[in-house]
């Protein structure tokens, strides 16, 4: 589905940069418009939205945007795109500038960058572990208490490990329903 923005030129370019935070691209013509209340005369359909409450809009797309999954991710590998199904994904990580996605064979390089994919990866699967990782957690077959109260992460089938970095071990034991 595409999606409009119609608003005053004042905070275009705050709702636009926040929209595309999500992963939701924006178009001129469009199925829906995000369309400032007064400016809405014949834009159907649109979400009406006040500019004194931008923060409703952006968790009203935060939550569309978590709901737009996909159960397929695009790879690069050796100069092929390939088509990876989240069930042979063990985490992805980003270096540099660059997001790869592990397999247990394989690593392929993506164009997406990391806050990307985990607004459309389905949530109760993927669980973001640090600033670099986001791991499938039915990957994942061992947590390991590691040193200074992080976890080590061990998947099926793969010597690959993942480190849960301390700021994010409480919300990775939340989502777990670990103490």
């Amino acid at each position: 589905m595409k999606i409009g923005l119609v608003c005053e030129d004042r905070i275009r370019e705050y709702v636009a940069a926040k929209v595309q935070e999500l992963g939701i691209e924006l178009y001129a013509s469009a199925d829906v418009y995000l369309v400032q209340e007064g400016l809405h005369q014949g834009l159907l359909p649109c979400i009406v939205f006040h500019p004194d409450n931008l923060e409703g809009l952006v968790d009203l797309l935060h939550h569309y945007a978590r709901r737009s999954v996909t159960s397929k991710v695009t790879g690069m590998l050796n100069d092929a795109y390939y088509i990876l199904p989240h069930e042979d994904i063990l985490y992805f990580e980003a270096l540099d500038a660059v997001v790869l996605c592990h397999t247990s064979e394989e690593t392929y390089h993506l164009k997406e960058r990391l806050f990307q994919l985990e607004n459309r990866l389905p949530g109760d699967q993927f669980v973001r572990v640090s600033r670099s990782f986001i791991v499938h957690i039915n990957a994942v077959t061992k947590v390991i208490p590691w040193f200074n109260r992080r976890l080590l992460l061990t998947f099926a089938g793969s010597k690959k490990e993942v480190e849960v970095s301390k700021s994010y071990v409480k919300s990775f034991k939340a989502f777990l329903g670990m103490r």
